[in-house]
């Protein structure tokens, strides 16, 4: 992507600042190349670093051309640098062994307005120390060196090198940077390393308290200084990469992007929260804010006077964080409801609602409002005091499809209940109609059974005639085999070769031969058996067959004209009890499982989904809906029964038994609910039983939505652990996929603890900010200072007239305004500006 075509106000700039030009010895290309592989290059910002030398005049003419083209220069320079013998003393400090100890790159950055002066104090530095030099050639002056050429006084440098301790002095009243070498060649870690406890001390001090440095070698370049800077200081120290090219095509091949506006005063801003305003190209090649091709570019509206004059107010934004302070009354809620285009109506005493104008990025002013996430002041409070967890746009888009679903799963239940339950009630009414005499008793058989002489019947044998077929059969198959036997048998022989072997052979012919004749002999035989059955005379078997059909038939007759009709009365009534009672027993179970099957579904309709658990950033949550309801289905069914009863459906089979003693039968129900039907039927206490199970199952309240985030219950949660668990939902990782191009969030910290803010809010503004645009109101000075709003909107009221100004945290006005209207404004501006020499107030 080219400069041109990618956004880089307001937001990340894509930046090469170590770039040797012509003028520095190590390189070799000419200056017109130099010149135009840069401008033709898709960098940002650059800065030339050449070897302890600043060419004034190259970089007054490339600051021109790079002007010119929508570029930022920024000054530099690139020395070699070593420690003062007495430093070395004081601290204790072990050198690199070899030419590693001699010294160590460091980049220097400075104003371009004080390019001459810097040029100065690197030039004089560097004339002393080649002066002083042993290997320095002879006549050399402060004069003739001063008069070589920029190329050539950086050749006359080479292998010298200048003491930190002049620089820093030399150097104190210009405002500069300072970046060592790490993860390459001439490193300070090179310089100073770490096996030495006492070195590693010393640069962690160095860069803690000098914070106008950062580190030049990829992200990886931290660890090689310290573990503390690994471990302890890695979000403070910035991390940069910059190509150091060797040749033209090299510059920008390695980068930096640096959220800043191009200028010192914000670089120091940026370097103040390299978590927040840093990307090296080795981690991220594409620019790092996602969302430089949506986003909401401005907002213009007519702000109406107490005199009713009008003044159109116009407030540009940057794609990242927005934020939004002034004080109490001064137009901040009026300003979030104007931008997310709720409750602007309020205000209209104030702002013309359809004066409001909205400028995306590419488009052009329109009346159309974009789609956004909203967050009204104090709205966390309402959510979770009413259980509106629907009003969370990352839950709604959750819970209305699985509400949808619930109420129809629900609904499925709730006719499956009513058709077992009307099943149910049909099995018994048709039992009951079937034994509409009443139950069918067995007491018959208390007496003796009636005698009954009977022959018995043994089995038929089979007909022997089969047996003479089968055995035709089998020999038949048998011939088949032993003739294919014979014929291998006989092609099986053995004739000699040589005289050696002539008695072998003769002895295994003979064996030959001998089963080739053992094999004919059976085959004579079986075929002869085969003859003798074929000739047998199937009459032969005939007399037996009759006399054994007329025994049987002269049985069954005896046995049927013998039976008396006690005994046909005896058994037709066993068959009739037996039937009784297998209806009575299917009877039970089947109740039994359609009272199962209602169980479930009763469960289903108040539970009709399970619940559903989804992942967001590190927490786990779980949406579940269901309907309130104390009471199972078995305690309605049993509410209906008598209390001493199983109080389940074999209380109502007890009651069919009890049906003629209507006294017994109508105390298997419940008094209370059965009054005045102590002379009705069963069929009637039946209906009037089913009736009202089906009234009472139909009952149900309102769908309710449970959350729980990490197996904790939403509702039961404290109200500081309630409103972060809420935040954490509504700003969840799916804000970023391009649904809303933008959030406003209207005092978010409200109900939240300090250590929330810091752990939660402020961490996850800081991350969500590279993807989506957000607008923060707020009154907490941590929220927009250690969140790191890229803009600031002041809002103010001068006797309700509303007016509204806006830039950079270190714009000087802007830093005067946090100071006055946020909460601990000053002391967190302080915290984390005063370091890098930022006062509250001042005129830089």
């Amino acid at each position: 992507m080219t400069t041109v075509a990618r956004l880089s106000k307001g937001t990340f700039k894509k930046c090469d600042m170590h770039v040797h030009s012509s003028s520095c010895y190590s390189r070799s290309y000419d200056e017109e190349s130099f010149l135009s592989q840069v401008l033709n290059s898709d960098l940002d910002v650059l800065a030339v670093t050449d070897h302890n030398n600043i060419d004034v005049e190259l970089l007054g003419r490339l600051r021109s051309d790079t002007n010119a083209n929508g570029k930022t220069l920024i000054g530099g320079v690139e020395i070699n640098i070593k420690l003062k013998p007495s430093t070395i003393a004081m601290y204790h400090l072990t050198l690199g062994n070899g030419r590693k100890g001699d010294y160590f790159h460091a980049i220097v950055w400075f104003d371009m307005g004080k390019a001459a002066e810097m040029a100065g104090i690197i030039k004089n530095l560097f004339i002393d120390a080649i002066l002083s030099d042993p290997s320095s050639p002879d006549g050399l002056t402060a004069e003739s060196l001063s008069l070589l050429p920029s190329k050539a006084f950086s050749k006359q440098t080479e292998g010298i090198a200048i003491y930190l301790e002049d620089f820093q002095e030399k150097a104190s009243a210009l405002q500069h940077f300072f970046i060592p070498h790490e993860n390459k060649d001439r490193s300070l870690s090179q310089y100073l390393p770490n096996s030495s406890q006492a070195n590693l001390d010393y640069k962690d001090r160095l860069f803690y308290y000098s914070h106008a440095m950062a580190v030049e070698g990829g992200e990886k370049s931290r660890k090689h200084i310290s573990k503390g800077l690994a471990h302890e200081l890695n979000t403070t120290v910035a991390a940069l990469l910059f190509s150091d090219a060797k040749a033209l095509d090299e510059i920008g091949s390695k980068f930096t992007w640096i959220d800043f506006d191009g200028d010192l005063e914000s670089l120091l801003l940026a370097i103040s929260d390299p978590e927040s305003r840093i990307r090296t190209s080795d981690q991220f090649p594409a620019l790092p804010q996602t969302n430089t091709a949506g986003f909401l570019k401005s907002v213009s509206f007519d702000v109406i006077h107490n005199d009713g004059s009008r003044h159109t107010s116009t407030l540009p934004f940057v794609p990242g964080y927005n934020g939004i302070v002034g004080s109490r009354g001064s137009g901040k809620t009026l300003l979030a409801s104007l931008l997310a285009g709720k409750g602007l109506d309020t205000y209209s005493k104030f702002v013309d609602a359809d004066s409001v104008k909205f400028t995306t990025y590419g488009g052009t002013p329109s009346t159309d409002h974009p789609q956004c996430r909203y967050l009204g002041q104090g709205e966390l409070e309402c959510i979770f005091r009413d259980g509106k967890y629907e009003e969370i746009p990352f839950l709604n888009e959750r819970i209305s499809p699985l509400k949808q679903s619930a109420e129809s799963e629900s609904k499925k239940a709730k006719k499956r209940i009513n058709d077992v339950i009307e099943l149910e009630k049909k099995l018994l009414l048709a039992f009951n109609t079937k034994y509409s005499s009443g139950s069918i008793h067995m007491d018959h058989l208390d007496s003796e059974v009636p005698s009954g002489i009977s022959i018995a019947m043994p089995s038929r044998p089979d007909k022997e005639i089969l047996k003479i077929n089968q055995a035709k059969t089998d020999l038949g198959e048998m011939l088949e085999s032993l003739e294919a036997a014979s014929k291998t048998s006989a092609s099986i022989s053995f004739k000699n070769t040589y005289p050696e072997d002539k008695e072998l052979f003769a002895s295994l012919e003979t064996e030959a031969r001998s089963i080739e004749g053992e094999l004919s002999k059976l085959k004579r035989k079986t075929t002869r058996l085969f003859t003798l059955l074929e000739d047998i005379d199937s009459d032969w078997f005939e007399n037996r067959e009759q006399l054994i059909t007329e025994f049987f038939s002269t049985a069954r007759e005896y046995n049927s004209e013998s039976d008396s009709t006690a005994l046909t009365q005896y058994r037709e009534k066993t068959r009739e009890v037996a039937a009784f009672f297998d209806d009575l027993t299917e009877l039970r179970f089947s109740l039994e499982w359609l009272n199962s099957e209602a169980r479930s579904a009763y469960e289903k309709m108040h539970s009709p989904i399970k619940p559903v658990e989804l992942k967001d950033d590190k927490d786990s949550i779980v949406i579940t809906l269901a309907y309130s309801e104390e009471t199972t289905f078995d305690d309605k069914f049993g509410e209906l029964l008598n209390s001493q009863s199983s109080r389940d459906s074999q209380t109502l089979v007890e009651a069919f038994l009890h049906e003629y003693d209507s006294d017994e039968m109508h105390a298997r129900f419940n008094g209370t609910k059965f009054r005045g039907m102590s002379k009705q039927s069963l069929k009637e206490h039946y209906e009037r039983f089913f009736a009202q199970l089906n009234n009472a199952v139909a009952e149900s309240d309102r769908l309710k939505t449970g959350i729980t985030v990490n197996g904790k219950q939403v509702d039961d949660m404290s109200p500081g652990t309630k409103a972060q668990a809420l935040l954490k939902l509504f700003l969840n990782d799916e804000v970023i996929e391009g649904k809303s191009m933008y959030i406003v969030l209207d005092q978010p910290e409200d109900n939240l603890d300090v250590a929330t803010i810091k752990d939660f809010l402020i961490d996850r503004l800081k991350k969500l900010k590279f993807d989506i645009q957000l607008f923060v109101v707020s009154h907490s000075a941590p929220v927009i200072v250690n969140g790191d709003a890229r803009n600031v909107i002041v809002c103010e009221n001068d006797d309700d007239n509303f007016s509204y100004a806006h830039g950079a945290m270190n714009d000087v006005a802007i830093k005067q305004k946090i100071a006055d209207v946020l909460d601990g404004g000053e002391r967190y501006l302080k915290m984390r500006l005063n370091k890098y020499n930022f006062q509250v107030g001042d005129e830089r």
